[in-house]
């Protein structure tokens, strides 16, 4: 103990900033040794499954996510200060995958850090500490590794399953009353005015709006299982015809398309379609309302981008998107792109990916300001692709730093008639729209997956 406590003099001699610890042995009570404390990796629900080693026990109790923390120690064992947080969705299937995402995922999480620092946002460094579950997570039992075994199967076979007989089936829903009320628990939340149901082995998601002559058109993803099973980008107007006009937009050859955001930019009406599967993040304007658009620019090159969200600050535009190279969990990191000029050049955060968490990074609609503060909207795919929206309010945003925190959150009507999954809330005047999941059987799609299946096994044979 003398010589851990002449260590800890010398150390505290040399006024360091911060230290890493990557030690699994307690630290706290060198939490004073340098400026701005000492911080460390957690793994796990620090309020659930605290214990090593790292991933495990979201494995072994079949968690739906795992998550992780950088922490900044107190005098306190069981007590720390989050400076970063966030999770992943589990890899039910093998320990060594989790954990090695775990590893690899969070690892810029200190530089962040250090960023905020040299900018002066700092006042997250002392907020009041969250306190862990004491007790930490020992070895299984015999008869826990035996239920965990069979419990295993069961999640093999049930997965397996799940793509014959339980398919997406997704509508767009109207809700009359302005976005910024989803913030606000205290306003009385207006029904939802869903749409004709789509035909047979349709889908139709993603919806964002604009309002012309008195007259709202929905643009919004379409997909038909039945056919190529390749979104498509249409337009329809609810309160008109209702009918479904397709539109043309997007590259060539064709790639699918979903999360057409509308806007109106200097007299013109512009979009900015996904289109992952061309590497691009791309700008169209209109050239005949409401089918038919002409490529402007490419903003952002090379990079697999989802549900890219267009967004005014300050004096900058900024791009929001969630992207993987590995795409191992597409959805989970959260990037940031900037320019002065709408067509760019767009540069990226220094600090992406600025958010990994599969729980509330993803975009899902329209940013908005509500009493001076900016909120995004993210899905939340912590239990199931697109189960409900997070509010996200955002405390910071400039070209070195990003922080924000959930506001409140947009669950489906369970009682509805889709009570499954809502991923979209996008603004259009004093409306905003939404899209509904509910899970059943389609025809369409299974024999879509049943010919998938002997198409593969046949180019393997041949």
């Amino acid at each position: 103990m003398q010589l851990a406590a002449a260590a800890a003099a010398e150390i505290s001699a040399l006024q360091l900033d911060f230290v890493l610890s990557f030690s699994a042995a307690p630290v706290h009570e060198l939490h004073a040794i340098a400026y701005y404390g000492v911080w460390t990796f957690e793994f796990g629900d620090w309020q659930q499954f605290r214990g090593s080693p790292p991933g495990f026990w979201e494995v072994y109790r079949n968690a739906k996510v795992t998550g992780a923390m950088l922490s900044r120690v107190t005098a306190e064992r069981d007590e720390v200060i989050p400076l970063r947080r966030g999770s992943l969705s589990t890899r039910q299937f093998s320990y060594a995958a989790n954990r090695d995402q775990l590893l690899s995922r969070f690892k810029h999480w200190p530089v962040q850090v250090c960023r905020d620092i040299l900018s002066g946002d700092i006042q997250y460094l002392q907020e009041a500490p969250l306190r862990g579950r004491p007790t930490l997570n020992g070895p299984p039992c015999n008869k826990g590794v035996l239920r965990f075994v069979i419990r295993m199967a069961w999640y093999l076979a049930n997965r397996g399953m799940r793509p014959w007989i339980e398919h997406d089936h997704w509508n767009i829903g109207i809700v009359e009353q302005p976005i910024e009320d989803f913030v606000h628990p205290q306003r009385e939340r207006k029904p939802i005015k869903w749409l004709p149901t789509p035909g047979s082995g349709e889908f139709v998601a993603d919806p964002f709006g604009w309002v012309r002559d008195g007259q709202l058109t929905v643009f919004c993803e379409y997909l038909n299982y039945g056919g190529d099973a390749i979104g498509t980008i249409a337009a329809i107007q609810p309160f008109g015809s209702g009918s479904r006009v397709p539109v043309t937009i997007g590259p060539v050859p064709r790639v699918h398309l979903s999360y057409p955001v509308v806007f109106e930019h200097e007299g013109r009406l512009l979009c900015i379609p996904e289109t992952q599967g061309a590497r691009e993040v791309a700008l169209y304007g209109l050239e005949r309302f409401p089918d038919r658009w002409v490529r402007i620019a490419t903003l952002i090159p090379d990079a697999t981008v989802v549900d890219a969200t267009l967004f005014r600050h300050g004096e900058l535009w900024w791009l929001a998107g969630a992207s993987d190279p590995g795409g191992a969990q597409l959805g989970a990191d959260l990037h940031l792109w900037y320019a002065t000029d709408i067509k760019g050049p767009w540069t990226a955060h220094p600090s992406n990916p600025v958010k990994t968490d599969v729980s509330s990074a993803r975009p899902a609609g329209t940013p908005f300001v509500s009493e001076g503060v900016l909120y995004r909207p993210a899905q939340d795919s912590s239990v199931t692709y697109g189960s409900r929206v997070v509010i996200n309010r955002v405390v910071a945003l400039t070209t070195t730093t990003f922080r924000e925190e959930p506001a409140a959150f947009v669950a489906p009507d369970t009682n509805g008639p889709y009570p499954d999954g809502l991923h979209t809330l996008s603004a259009v005047g004093r409306m905003t729209l939404v899209d509904g999941k509910r899970l059943a059987f389609s025809g369409a799609e299974f024999r879509r997956v049943l010919r998938r299946m002997v198409m593969r096994r046949v180019r393997k044979l041949f």
